[in-house]
């Protein structure tokens, strides 16, 4: 660039240049973006030698996606523009973490993607929403704050007076890890609307709340700095490597080189894997199987841990043959209670209530009779259900040899503490809540709870602002709430309940990420109002009605949580002010609720909102935070699970006599249920291949898409395949294919990768619909849940692939725009 481009740092969309990097959209939309917007820009950008060695402003902040990071970082300001990224050491100084996506932001911050105004689409009015209107092909003209706003509160108060308040739904998504959520549901509560309750990454958590009583996504683990006490590491269905690259990665690294054991579980073989002791290349939803197989072993050789059986599980507890049921010590004892269970001594029928974090000579095997009732301990039926597992029946069916699966789990149970590590793939099974039951019945056998070294997940536990119940005031009459798999009956067939509008912030769920994506546009299209907040116009923007642009992270103020990462509250403070008319999140929140009667509820500044919130917490002082940067909470424990578990009895459930059941199938003992990876599953063979979405290192979920740095490595969306399977479908590599089954379709390059085992396939998630040449990944996918998991199972899915048509215009990749290879890259930010 030389001086005579005149290029401003508030320049960054030229008209032809907005219209050529969008793709997206029309008229005055490309109009009012196209717009230079303020005339007194802050300083001209000029190319002298005091670009290099000039001095730059150095300012504290923090990245904030949804990714395990929420790393402090300082940016690097000159000429009032974003220069440089580099990591900054947090309080505890051995979490110092970044990536090359968060040093990105140079790019990220000037991309013409950036939202600037408020916009309307053309079409629509609170009347008259034209619900056809939206999607590819939808126009929009720029608005005032004032006018958005107004109709936003205007078209909810009328659908509350006509409907009813839950009719209108608020919808937060997790693009950014700050307390803007917090005021989010204040308002929802305080209106009584629908509000969000998650449907993502949730099963293995659940599952393993059934055993243990904690857990909801991946459970809680011990924090990253004592991982390299582990003595066995079984990372199970996690390229931790890749995707963890952060501290939790080093430290099992740690332990590596401190001599412990790598297992790897995984249908793909991995960088994770590459560096692993041992891997095990389980076929996709057949993991539940190899747990049980690992679970016989235990039993087999008698490596249980007796001690941990006895004082923290229900191991020793009686199970009554006649129902099924614990054998409860008001059954027993005449001033016994229904919620303690019963166990017997050791070499005689003397019945015992079972207590919480008690050690006694407990009986962990055997039948007796008490009472006249008939029974057998919790571990004796464990022990007999898993009998028919035995690695030698479970090696054809999992793909994974007998002696290593016997070997993998011997490292677990006789080499000192140690833990398994999931992660949420395994969640994207339908009925993946049962992997979360089986694994924590297994670490209950090696009692690898509440030592220096267990490891529950593939990443720590973290830290988060305590706000109470600031979220929910005490006068407020809450809503109902819907999972995200329900939303689609709600808006198009009104089950349970009609709703017919929406708010969305921090997301770009409904138009990219959710399953069945067709499903979710339709659903769309059947609202009344669809507004959306966004800094980027995503494919979840472009099917808005009123689009509301938020300021990207370095121009917001706001407390960071570091959960799922490390144990620090971060301050993001500002870097610049937000760019053209972007506003945060909490200025529209406020700003409604002072439309909808209640802005007494809100601070009048986001700062207040913040230092009222810390005020909650008492592990935070505001001030210091404030000042530093970051905060060690002091009371977040680095090893957990030392206390009574929050169960009935106290104590980790090896049996449950309180299961639920589905498709005919009761959990009282982890039982292996499966859909579509199922090997009788009725289109198997119409769609014979297996469809998963990896995570990707070059975006977190579909945030990055737009950076032209990481574009120039990963351009396009590929198809990964074995070459067996390309070559048997006549498919050569790097040829174009159809990928397709009975809900959609997508065209894509394939990739031979020997690393997906034959039957399997991939695109990694992420990618928008501009970047495909037809279709998208998650038009192949579904949105069936199980019963019990209501988790979206991205994975559970089968799909047919053949060559692409032959008259494929691939014009797109080989041009000059932004989602080609010879990209220009952005003319703004970065040295």
């Amino acid at each position: 660039m030389t001086d005579n481009d005149g290029l401003y740092r508030r320049d960054v969309l030229k008209a032809g240049g907005a219209a050529a990097a969008l793709g997206l959209g029309g008229g005055e939309f490309l109009q009012g973006l196209a717009e230079r917007g303020d005339q007194t820009a802050a300083s001209k950008h000029n190319t002298g030698i005091e670009n290099y060695v000039g001095q730059n402003d150095v300012i504290q902040t923090v990245c904030s996606p949804n990714c395990r990071g929420k790393c402090p970082i300082d940016v690097h300001v000159r000429d009032g523009q974003v220069r440089k990224v580099e990591p900054h050491p947090p309080e505890d100084e051995q979490y110092k973490r970044a990536c090359v996506l968060g040093l990105s932001h140079t790019q990220r911050v000037y991309d013409p993607t950036r939202l600037k105004y408020p916009m309307k689409r053309t079409d629509w009015s609170p009347d008259e929403p034209n619900p056809d209107g939206r999607g590819p092909d939808a126009e929009f003209e720029r608005v005032s704050w004032d006018e958005a706003l107004d109709l936003v509160a205007d078209k909810m108060q009328s659908l509350k007076t006509d409907h009813g308040a839950e009719s209108v739904l608020f919808h937060e998504g997790s693009g950014n890890y700050g307390q803007t959520g917090k005021a989010f549901s204040r308002l929802a509560s305080l209106f009584g609307s629908t509000q969000s309750a998650w449907g993502i990454d949730a099963n293995v958590g659940r599952g393993f709340n059934r055993v243990t009583g904690t857990g909801f996504f991946l459970p809680p683990t011990n924090e990253a700095e004592d991982w390299e006490n582990a003595n066995t590491i079984i990372v199970w269905g996690s390229d931790i490597f890749s995707s963890q690259f952060q501290m939790d990665a080093s430290k099992v690294l740690d332990a590596v080189e401190s001599g412990a054991k790598l297992v790897v579980v995984d249908p793909v073989y991995t960088t994770t894997a590459s560096k692993a002791d041992l891997w095990l290349p389980v076929k996709p939803g057949k993991d539940v199987h190899l747990a049980l197989a690992m679970m016989h072993t235990v039993f087999e050789d008698e490596t249980y841990d007796e001690q941990f059986l006895r004082k923290r599980t229900t191991g020793p507890a009686l199970v009554r043959k006649d129902t099924g049921d614990l054998l409860k010590s008001s059954t027993v004892f005449d001033d016994g209670s229904d919620d303690q269970v019963v166990a017997v001594e050791q070499g005689s029928n003397t019945p015992v209530e079972l207590e919480p974090e008690t050690d006694g000579p407990y009986a962990l095997f055997g039948e007796f009779t008490v009472d006249g009732i008939e029974c057998e301990t919790a571990l004796t039926r464990l022990r007999d259900h898993v009998a028919d597992y035995t690695p030698s029946k479970v090696a054809e069916k999992t793909g994974v040899d007998a002696e290593n699966i016997r070997t993998a789990v011997r490292w677990l149970a006789t080499r000192g503490p140690g833990g398994i590590a999931p992660s949420y793939a395994i969640g994207r099974y339908k009925h993946g809540h049962v992997f979360g039951q089986t694994y924590a019945m297994l670490m209950g056998l090696t009692g690898d709870y509440g030592r220096h070294g267990n490891i529950h997940a593939h990443h720590a536990g973290g830290a988060s602002l305590s706000t109470g119940g600031w979220g929910t005031p005490e006068d407020a009459d809450p809503g109902p709430s819907l999972f995200f798999p329900e939303y689609p009956d709600a808006m198009i067939d009104g089950d349970p309940h009609k709703v017919r509008a929406v708010y969305s912030i921090e997301s770009n769920m409904m138009g990219n990420q959710f399953p069945d994506r067709q499903r979710f546009r339709k659903a769309i299209r059947s609202l009344e109002m669809y507004v959306v907040a966004d800094m980027h116009h995503t494919d979840t923007v472009q099917h808005a009605d009123i689009i509301l642009p938020a300021p990207h992270w370095f121009e917001q103020e706001d407390i960071t949580s570091g959960w799922g990462s490390h144990p620090h509250l971060g301050y993001r403070h500002k870097v610049q002010e937000p760019m053209w008319e972007a506003r945060d999140d909490y200025y529209a929140v406020r700003g409604l609720a002072e439309r909808l009667g209640f802005g007494d509820y809100f601070p009048e500044t986001k700062r207040e909102m913040l230092r009222e919130l810390a005020s909650r917490d008492d592990a935070i002082d505001f001030e210091t935070l404030f000042e530093q940067g970051t905060q060690k909470k002091q009371d977040v424990p680095i090893v957990k699970y030392t206390d009574e578990f929050p169960t009935d009895t106290g104590r980790i459930k090896m049996y449950d006599d309180d299961a639920p059941s589905e498709e005919g199938v009761t959990f009282d003992v982890p039982r292996p249920l499966e859909d579509r990876t199922a090997d009788d599953y009725e289109k198997a063979d119409e769609y014979p291949l297996m469809f998963m979405q990896k995570h990707s290192r070059f975006r977190i979920h579909s945030q990055y898409e737009m950076v032209n740095w990481v574009r120039e490595v990963n351009p396009e969306p590929q198809l990964d395949i074995h070459p067996s399977d390309a070559k048997a479908r006549g498919i050569e590599d790097g040829e174009y294919v159809r990928v397709y089954n009975d809900r959609g379709e997508m065209i894509v390059k394939a990739k031979y990768n020997e690393a997906f085992q034959p039957g399997l396939v991939n695109t990694d998630q992420g990618w928008w619909s501009r970047d495909y040449l037809k279709g998208h990944h998650n038009d192949l996918t579904h949105n069936e849940v199980s019963e019990v998991g209501q988790t979206m199972s991205f994975y559970d899915v089968r799909v047919a692939v053949e060559p692409a048509p032959d008259d494929l215009d691939t014009e797109k990749y080989e041009t000059d725009n932004p989602r080609g290879t010879v990209a220009e890259t952005s003319r703004v930010g970065g040295d």
